[in-house]
Order: structure tokens, then sequence, then C-alpha cells
């Protein structure tokens, strides 16, 4: 039995979901191999064909209803008020089903801004060697009484499934919409995020202003204890991410025997460099997003280090900010959320023997970066700490300033905390599980979407343990409760009735 099904309210809603067909529709997905790779030209372009394929097979009412559109590999789904169900979907890559929908005009005759459901249809591959680990083949998409297996059913294939799985009860029940729709689904979020970067790009050209924008998550429901108030359910809501940067370093050496190694080897010096590069301070804060977090749950605070500094509330939290943040800089679970993390992840060059001096080598940190630091100040900082040694030090591609920080007090939170309310509850008190706006650690497609929308929101109904979430994702047996995926995909039906269609 999973821990977060203890959560779960009304799963009698919509009794005619063929319950067995919507978990076999979302395993389908998991079937095919979507690994994107930092270099395109590795990834196998036909997989994301055939999965495109599957889809509009699949869920019949969205794709004929919907105007669809290829944007390189990434798929583009509008539907707006009073859509005919009909189209022709596209079939070849950069092309459309029908002429380009004015969004903007059908919006502005209903007054109502589009909502746009995201995703992305990569996954991240098996790790090379481990495939045995898994206990199903890590693409069977296998289906078992309780559990769904394999790469991309938590990150975040069952999201994208679950999307369209809500659209397309929405179409064949006969609901209308009252706004226009949007299904935005990446091709390569989890390394170079071009896919989401050219969706937008079409959309911006448009004039397309979005309402709201939902996309992944953290997949839990967490007690929050790490923020002071043990018993206290709580789903987090992201609104802004920290930024990113990969910094190269690089040391030169002729090598040479290991008995003359006058002036220190290649290694010892990046090792240094390294060394000086983690253990350097880098500004704490607590954010004004990290304020808002306390403040969402200061009544419920009873952790002694942090319960005087909340009491008051946001004033409070304001004036103990500083305090605040050193509370989290030490504390495990909250580290990230107040520092600029550093990692070093990768060495490479090392001699392949023990009495040979290693040549050049290089070293990759990681860097999640912190509003109130900019890309150009982490690199800076690293070529500063390490001026005096005969080091090469060089962003590499694929960085990010930290993002913009999404207004909490959107028509977008207020709709998905009302049907979370509905579907989330706590088991203890009966009450809704409370949702918290949040700093995202880790990178989304969303941040895409920024230039077009003030409210991009990280949030996923897709719930899994905190085990499950920690060794899953990534990781070897990656897996979600059939239990949870339906509970997802009545609560993504639930929000378009909440905000998007009209019942019928």
């Amino acid at each position: 039995m999973a821990d977060v099904w203890k959560y779960f309210a009304h799963e009698d809603d919509y009794p005619d979901l063929d319950e067995a067909a919507v978990v076999e529709r979302m395993a389908g997905l998991l079937r095919f191999r979507t690994v994107s790779h930092l270099d395109p030209t590795l990834t196998d372009w036909g997989e994301f064909d055939r999965l495109q394929a599957y889809m509009r097979a699949t869920w019949p009412h969205v794709f004929s209803a919907a105007q669809v559109e290829l944007v390189d590999h990434s798929l583009l789904l509008t539907l707006v008020p009073d859509c005919a169900v009909g189209f022709a979907p596209a079939d070849t890559p950069g092309s459309t089903s029908a002429p380009s929908p004015d969004i903007a005009a059908s919006s502005s005759a209903q007054g109502l801004d589009p909502v746009l459901f995201m995703g992305h249809m990569d996954v991240v591959p098996v790790v090379e060697g481990t495939e045995a680990d898994w206990t199903y083949d890590a693409y069977s998409g296998h289906v078992d009484e309780t559990y769904v297996w394999g790469r991309g059913s938590v990150d975040m294939k069952d999201q994208v499934a679950g999307e369209l799985e809500a659209v397309e009860y929405a179409l064949a029940h006969g609901w209308r919409l009252r706004r226009p729709l949007i299904l935005a689904f990446g091709q390569d979020e989890e390394d170079l995020q071009s896919g989401a970067a050219g969706l937008s790009r079409v959309l911006r050209e448009r004039g397309v202003h979005l309402a709201f924008v939902v996309d992944e998550g953290t997949y839990l429901v967490e007690d929050a204890a790490g923020y002071g108030a043990p018993g206290l359910p709580i789903m987090g809501v992201g609104l802004a991410e920290k930024g990113y940067a990969d910094i190269e370093l690089t040391v030169r050496s002729a090598g040479g025997h290991s008995s003359t190694p006058f002036g220190g080897t290649s290694l010892g010096i990046l090792a240094e460099a390294i060394t000086r590069i983690a253990k350097a301070p880098w500004p704490v804060a607590l954010t004004g997003l990290g304020q808002a977090t306390f403040a969402a749950v200061a009544d419920a605070v009873t952790d002694p280090r942090l319960a005087p500094l909340v009491a008051g509330g946001a004033e409070t939290i304001a004036a103990h900010a500083d305090e605040i943040a050193q509370v989290c800089l030490a504390d495990r679970d909250l580290n990230a959320f107040v520092v600029t993390t550093v990692a070093p992840t990768v060495i490479e060059g090392s001699s392949q023997a023990n009495n040979v001096l290693p040549q050049d080598m290089r070293a990759v940190i990681n860097f999640r970066i912190l509003e109130g630091l900019s890309v150009g100040d982490v690199l800076a900082r690293c070529q500063e700490l390490v001026a005096d040694l005969p080091v090469e030090v060089r962003l590499l591609g694929g960085d990010n300033e930290p993002s913009a920080v999404s207004r909490a007090d959107s028509e977008g939170f207020a709709a998905l905390a009302r049907v979370a309310a509905r579907y989330f509850r706590d088991p203890v008190t009966g009450e809704a599980v409370r949702l918290v706006p949040e700093l995202q650690v880790g990178a989304t497609d969303a941040r895409s979407y920024e230039p077009i929308c003030d409210s991009c929101l990280r949030f996923s109904a897709f719930v899994v343990d905190a085990d499950e979430c920690a060794r899953g994702v990534h990781g070897t047996d990656e897996r979600i409760t059939r239990r949870a995926y339906l509970q997802g995909v009545r609560f993504m039906i639930g929000l378009l009735a909440d905000s998007v269609c009209d019942p019928a």
C-alpha cells in the first residue's frame, strides 16, 4: 500500500471511466524509447514519430478537434471554443492540420486568455550496465495489479497521458470550451529544452498571452516538517526555478613519470581548483518566494528554531529573513532553497597507470543559482577563486538565469487549490491538503513560457511516495501506482471543469 493513497478523496468521481483502459493507454506511452540527448544527432527521432502516431490513435477526440502542429519534434495542440471535431491530424514535421487558429482573437472574443497544459515526451536513458537491475524492462510499460512500471511513468509521461485523457473525456462527453486550451509537449526537457522554447516562440509570434500554465511539479504530498510544521500535509506549487550553469575546469600537462612530479600534477591542481570552488561561501538569502513559502505554513510551525521567527506571519518573516535563512542553510532538506548550490559532477583524464602522470584533465561543476546572482556572477567568482592556478575556466552551454517568479495570487493558483481541495485531503483532520508556493530547485520546460505568462505553475497531481520519487525518478524501477495515476486523471478532468470547459 502506498502511503500517499491516504490523502486521496472522491475516487468515485467520473464513474464511467474505464480504469483498466485508462491505465493501459498511459502504459502504452512508456513503450517508446524517446530518450533525448545533449547531442540531438544521437536522438532516435523515429521513436518520437511513433509515439505521436500512438497518441493520435489513442486519443482520437483530442486530435480530431485540435489544430495539430509539429514544431521540430515537439507537439502543439490548440483547441478553441466551438472547435469542430473533424480536423485531420498533421502527418509531417512542421505541418499543421488546419490553418493556424487566431488564438488571440478567440481569447478576446471570449474575454478569457488560453490555459496551457504541458509536459515533455522525452525521458532520460537507463544507466548503461543497470538494465538487468529493473524488475521489468524499463520500456515494457508493464502493468500489474498495483503499479505501472517503466521509464517516464513519473517523469513525466504519466502527466502527458493524463492531460490527454482528461481532454479526451471532456470532448467525448460533449463539454464545450469557454476559453482556448493549448496542449504543448516538448521533445528535450531533460537536456536542451529547445522544444519548449520553439513552442513558446510560435505562441509569442501569434500574440498569445496565457492565463496560466500547468507543468510538472514535485510529484509529492509532503509532510511540512521540513518547514517546521510536522503533521501538516502540503503540495508544492513551483513558482520559480533556480538558474543553471555548468563550469568546466581544464588543466594541461605534458605528463611523464610519477617519480618526477615537480610543480604538481594536473590531477592535483585540478583537485585544488575543485576544492576551492566547492568550499567557497556563496550568498545566503531567504528570497521573497521563500518568505511566501513560510508564510503559507506559519500558522502550523512548531519547530522551536523557526516558530518565533514566523509566528507573526509575513511581516515577522520578512523581519527575520536572515535568521530563517541560516536555519535553512544548516538543514539538508532546505539548504538548496537559500543558497546557490555547487556540485562537482565530472572529472576526466586520469592516468591509467599508477606510475604515470596524467596529462590534460577536465572537470565540470554544476551550479543551481539562487535569485540575486547571475550566470556571469558565477563564472566570474570561479575565475577569481582559481586565478593563481594554471586552470582554464569556461562556461559550457545550456545555462539559464534564475527564472521570473510567477504570481501566487493568480487565477491558475486558485484553480489548482480548489481542485486539489476535492481530491487531496488530510486523513486526520479531513481538511484539504494545503498548496504552498515554492522555489523549484530543478529545471523544467515551464520557464520557456514566462515571456507570455505570469503564472507558470509547476504542479503534479500524479503523486508518489517520497522514497519512490527519490529512487525511481531518473533511477531504477521507476513506477507509479495505478490508483495514483487515476487520481491524477480525475484531478485534470476536474481542472478542465473548473477553469476551461462547461460540462454538458
